[in-house]
């Protein structure tokens, strides 16, 4: 199994060096990919290449009138930030590669930091994530601010990723799991020394859930105040977005792509 990163335009040269790389592959929840989007809608970005597999779906995603790839990457130079995103569920067996790929576009491109994101479902009674001041059955509380990055845990990859997350008052995740992409891109950060933050919340399970997406949002801005998701645009577009993320996933399943 392989995937390609295939630049739209091969003569011109990307300079995001010394930036940071944002994991939007759909989490629990969607977190990843709903809070990706609106920060790519929020900041500005130019679609600088996609991903392909022999193992991706054959679907071509509608946007506007323009066919999409269903893995793109996002870039604003200026910023020096970049965004992988896509709005397929990847499947398990793929997730490794996807982590993988991120990481040595990552290093090719002498980025900083990978920020990713993980939900964990609301309903789960069995979780032992904990953190040194809180745990996951506290997290799951929602205050009177819905944005309230209380309600968020952090990892790193590195002893200076965390420290980052202590200098920003993030409560640090003390044990549990963390699987899929973001739980890979931790793992292989840890062996090369590259700076992977992942921050935990509570989601809906089985459902895009925009409040734990804001969250995400705001704690991303917190670590790089000059991205920012227009939050109050993210709610109004809920519906929307969901109605896109539900036909997709029907695509999907008519493909046989999800296990």
């Amino acid at each position: 199994m392989s995937i390609e990163v295939k630049k739209l335009n091969k003569d011109k040269e990307i300079n995001i060096e010394g930036g940071v790389v944002l994991d939007g592959f759909p989490s629990t929840g969607l977190v990843n990919a709903i809070a990706s989007e609106c920060l790519i809608r929020s900041v500005g970005t130019e679609l600088v290449a996609v991903l392909d597999s022999p193992e991706f779906p054959p679907v071509s995603l509608i946007n506007n009138h323009i066919p999409q790839f269903p893995a793109r990457l996002y870039v604003n130079e200026g910023l020096k930030i970049s965004f992988f995103i896509s709005e397929l569920n990847i499947h398990p067996a793929l997730q490794k590669i996807v982590a993988k790929t991120v990481l040595e576009w990552t290093i090719e491109n002498k980025c900083r930091m990978i920020i990713s994101a993980a939900g964990i479902p609301n309903n789960s009674n069995d979780s032992n994530l904990s953190s040194d001041a809180t745990n996951a059955d506290h997290v799951t509380t929602i205050t009177d601010d819905e944005h309230s990055l209380a309600q968020v845990l952090a990892v790193s990859s590195t002893e200076s990723g965390s420290k980052i997350i202590k200098d920003q008052g993030f409560q640090q995740l003390k044990s549990g799991t963390v699987a899929g992409i973001p739980g890979t891109l931790l793992n292989e950060g840890s062996l090369i020394g590259l700076d992977v933050i992942v921050f935990i919340v509570n989601t809906i399970r089985d459902a895009p859930d925009f409040r734990a997406a804001a969250l995400v949002s705001t704690a991303v801005s917190k670590l790089i105040p000059s991205v920012y998701c227009d939050i109050r645009a993210l709610m109004v577009e809920a519906q929307v977005v969901e109605d896109r993320m539900r036909m997709i996933r029907e695509s999907q399943n008519k493909l046989s792509y999800i296990a």
